[in-house]
């Protein structure tokens, strides 16, 4: 089969590109490895603006939203809660992600695209202007490959795209519990410390009815051990709650790759490590490097030239804002994590929820630092490291 564009994964990335690509009139197919969708598991929380982002139809949130959120609560090691208020009374949803994916297929298949499930890569290679992919049951021959293949991605090391350990990941665990008794269930919280989740954080993100995804992100230790040492210290929250499923997954948390393009060879979403880092949080990311993507691949399949030079284009764009973040991110990140139960509870005494919001997403990171400055054991341990280039 010939097609102009062939995606590896069936992401919000992946779905996203192939939406905007096939709406333009040309031939994309995407090829999923597993049987469902939604099969890495995640805390499902997504702001309002993806919706904006990703031009989905208002009609259709009823379809993924398991409960829309109002706001969040961030928990200091003593306890102290910091509380971020949405800003227009739409902060965002959590949701079920199966159902989200299912509905970005659908605008997706609604634009042309084919999507194929069980249908993992085995080969990519390319054949001078072309690239031929063979799967499970399928020989694909494409102008262009795109790999949204996650953090595992064969099309980034195929391609010689990701060096040799530039790419670091986490592991997370979580559990979706049931008869969870969150104090505001419009919120979304989260819980730090080194005793918590060392260099890391655990999450309680309630959903329909009483239950909740509950999970933890760690660096350097046993996440299981710690949700569930978290889960036991908090029995005005979990001493009803009884586990209906368990999940684990690894996070990128190393930013941008160097290089995301190849000739005839893209990559986006987490494979590209599109994930903003201190919150580990890939969607928004992931579904705007899709969106951008596809329309540097229209432009370069009807220019005729898929060469990394113009494929570059994207990465431009790409980094004009959301590289940015990610990177403001990152040293967020390398800063906070070296902070002790101290440091961290001195912080939820300086920080408002909006500069914790700004420092966790990489926006606006310069006015949260100098607000930093002045105060001296955060002007030489956080300031300097978050105004450096």
């Amino acid at each position: 089969m010939r097609y102009d564009a062939v995606v590896v994964g069936a992401g919000p990335a992946g779905l996203t590109f192939a939406r905007f690509l096939a709406s333009k009139g040309f031939k994309v197919t995407v090829m999923e490895k597993n049987e469902v969708l939604a099969v890495k598991p995640c805390g499902e929380g997504i702001s309002a603006r993806v919706l904006v982002t990703a031009e989905l139809s208002r009609s259709d949130v009823s379809r993924f939203a398991s409960r829309e959120i109002r706001g969040a609560l961030v928990v200091a090691p003593n306890e102290k809660g910091v509380e971020i208020a949405s800003k227009g009374g739409d902060m965002g949803y959590v949701i079920n992600k199966r159902n989200f994916l299912r509905v970005l297929g659908e605008y997706a298949a609604a634009a042309g695209a084919d999507i194929y499930v069980k249908e993992p890569v085995r080969e990519a290679v390319k054949d001078g202007s072309a690239v031929k992919v063979t799967s499970r049951t399928l020989e694909v021959e494409a102008s262009l490959l795109v790999g949204a293949d996650g953090y595992m991605s064969l099309i980034a090391k195929k391609f010689d795209l990701e060096g040799p350990g530039e790419r670091k990941v986490i592991p997370t665990v979580q559990y979706v519990m049931a008869n969870v008794s969150t104090p505001d269930p419009s919120l979304t919280y989260f819980y730090l410390g080194n005793d918590v989740a060392p260099k890391g954080y655990v999450w309680v993100f309630p959903k329909d009815g009483t239950i909740a995804n509950v999970g933890i992100g760690v660096q350097g230790a046993a996440p299981k051990a710690y949700l569930d040492k978290f889960i036991k210290s908090h029995p005005e929250i979990f001493s009803k709650a009884r586990i209906l499923e368990f999940q684990g997954a690894a996070v990128t948390i190393s930013g941008l790759l160097k290089r995301i393009t190849a000739d005839n060879v893209m990559l986006i979403g987490e494979a590209a490590g599109q994930v903003i880092p201190l919150t580990g949080g890939g969607i928004h990311a992931s579904i705007a490097g899709g969106k951008i993507a596809a329309e540097v691949a229209a432009k370069a399949l009807e220019e005729g030239d898929l060469s990394e030079r113009s494929l570059n284009e994207y990465t431009r764009r790409y980094n004009e804002y959301w590289g940015r973040k990610i990177r403001d991110s990152l040293k967020a990140l390398h800063v906070v994590e070296k902070l002790s139960d101290d440091e961290l509870n001195q912080l939820a005494d300086i920080l408002t929820g909006e500069d914790i919001v700004n420092l966790a997403n990489g926006e606006n990171v310069a006015k949260v630092a100098l607000k930093l400055l002045k105060h001296p054991v955060f002007s030489i341990k956080m300031a300097r490291a978050l105004l450096s280039e």
